[in-house]
């Protein structure tokens, strides 16, 4: 595919225009692994309905990692670089929205505008935009089965994504709060190569524990929001508000270390608007899940424990 072969080309002559890291008087090696940064997000769920149907009981599991490529004669005023992608979600049951290959893999590049710091690098100002992303991507996808040999096989991605957590695993904190948003445009789904639609989606978890390091301060209850709105207003499942609760364990966790997000949660969902067109009366309008998820590296830009 001609769309396939230039963005390969041009991942080759973007990373052909790297200086190679120049080696110190005691190591005769460039230290190429010092370029690179590991992040990724992970969830795994018992679902009761998904809503999707009322006795849908699945297990679900998703990943989502990046791997980025930062040398540090950029990292020193502006956090950028092209990164490869791997990401897909497998369920115990099979529908091809729960089983496949997402990324597997994805090129792309991203900027984190307000990581430049020509002030104060502990400000407010700078903790609270730092997160904010804008990327590009092209994801080769594979749903499993030959019966899902005529979905897309390939997606473009662009636009923006914001993720803070605040405490999530500090349990000498009385709060924690986990945000996230995200607008971009994408050219295809699980079921229509020219989807191409804009997306806008926000989730937000936040609760509260009793402070300390005992046991106690790891249990936590919280409230949550979730909404997601594109251009296909027909398609009820992408456009609605749903609210919930539930109880998470939490155990503390350094928000410093690569290993710095971990959850065990059980919670209950439920539809609060369409904002498109209803659902059919078949469709459940509430959901329970029980699971856990851990972050690994700076996939959750966290205000330091300090």
């Amino acid at each position: 595919m001609n769309t396939k072969r230039c963005l390969i080309v041009c991942v080759g002559i973007f990373l052909s225009s790297f200086k190679p890291p120049q080696a110190s008087a005691e190591d005769s090696s460039p230290n190429w692994l010092s370029w690179l940064t590991v992040s990724g997000n992970f969830d795994s769920h018992f679902t009761k309905t998904q809503f999707d149907a009322t006795n849908h009981n699945a297990v679900v599991g998703q990943w989502d990692v990046r791997v980025t490529i930062e040398p540090p004669s950029w990292t020193n005023t502006l956090t950028f670089g092209p990164y490869i992608r791997m990401a897909g979600i497998a369920a115990s049951k099979n529908p091809a929205w729960e089983n496949g290959l997402l990324a597997a893999p994805g090129l792309g590049g991203e900027i984190y505008p307000f990581s430049w710091k020509p002030g104060d690098p502990h400000s407010w100002l700078f903790k609270i935009l730092g997160p904010l992303r804008l990327y590009g991507e092209y994801n080769f996808q594979d749903y499993w089965g030959k019966e899902n040999t005529w979905r897309p096989n390939h997606q473009i991605r662009a636009g923006t994504e914001y993720w803070l957590a605040l405490y999530p695993n500090v349990t000498t904190n009385f709060w924690w709060a986990e945000i996230w948003a995200g607008g971009w445009w994408q050219s295809a789904n699980e079921f229509d190569s020219h989807y191409d639609a804009w997306i806008t989606a926000q989730s937000f978890r936040g609760g509260l524990r009793i402070p300390g390091t005992d046991v106690i301060s790891w249990v936590t209850p919280y409230v949550l929001a979730e909404s997601s709105l594109t251009d296909h207003q027909s398609y009820y499942w992408e456009n609605r508000l749903d609210l919930g609760c539930g109880l998470r364990i939490a155990p503390y966790l350094s928000q410093t270390n690569f290993f710095n997000h971990f959850a065990i949660y059980a919670e209950y969902v439920r539809k609060t608007a369409y904002y498109g067109a209803n659902a059919p009366s078949s469709i459940p309008n509430d959901d329970w899940r029980i699971g856990v998820t851990f972050s690994i590296g700076s996939w959750y830009h966290s205000i330091p424990n300090n």
